[in-house]
């Protein structure tokens, strides 16, 4: 039996809300990571969301594009291009933290590569032909051991089905996640920016996740080929 008691109403995403991982404050003002998505298919969302993507964190095409001969831009110069315009001294310091001990894998473990290319290829659609915005959501729900079961039957070729991920037993650094992938797909703010910058609320795993999500959101698959070194 199930432990909610507002399934299949308006107020079923509240009530498992409620019932998630606390410590993370109300939804307030902040800086949404990403918005401006409209209701329509994957495809429109992706034009509508790059132009407001660009005005939050100015593109830059020196960094956000492969060089002519093939070399991807480097890691440092694409995070310093996404968030320069962030003002916080905690996001800054975790984003340093982040370029400095970077393993040299844009994934956080090869099961959560594993997890990823599987969808890929079951999919059958390539990397780079993918909507930038779908890949992060992606990239996000891949990420956690019980995020990803809960997540694993609703992920469909251009959609998430989040309302019927059900997050029973899921940590803070799975629900923090979690959050981050409804921000980027729904463009409503889930999870505010100095969440995401404070070390003791999110761990560096879920912290470079949420960071790679977003380079990916605004930049593509061009990420994926990113210089470590």
């Amino acid at each position: 039996m199930s432990k909610y008691f507002m399934n299949d109403s308006e107020l079923q995403e509240l009530e498992q809300l409620m019932m998630l991982v606390p410590n993370f404050s109300p939804r307030g003002r902040g800086i949404i990571v990403v918005h401006g998505f409209g209701k329509a298919d994957a495809q429109e969302r992706e034009d509508e969301i790059l132009p407001t993507l660009a005005e939050q964190f100015r593109f830059d095409s020196d960094i956000g594009c492969l060089n002519s001969n093939g070399r991807g831009s480097s890691y440092d110069r694409f995070i310093s291009s996404c968030f320069h315009e962030c003002k916080s001294y905690r996001l800054q310091s975790r984003l340093e933290y982040l370029i400095r001990n970077c393993s040299g894998n844009f994934f956080i473990s090869q099961t959560h590569r594993a997890r990823f290319d599987s969808v890929c290829r079951l999919q059958e659609i390539p990397v780079e032909n993918r909507s930038p915005i779908l890949l992060a959501v992606l990239l996000l729900l891949t990420a956690d051991d019980k995020l990803w079961s809960a997540a694993k039957d609703h992920v469909y070729i251009d959609s998430f089905d989040f309302k019927k991920m059900n997050l029973s037993g899921i940590n803070t650094d799975g629900y923090a996640i979690y959050q981050m992938a409804k921000t980027i797909y729904t463009a409503r703010e889930y999870i505010r920016m100095d969440e995401i910058a404070d070390k003791f609320l999110i761990g560096d795993q879920a912290f470079k996740a949420i960071i790679h999500s977003i380079l990916i959101a605004k930049y593509g698959a061009t990420v994926f080929q990113v210089k470590f070194k």
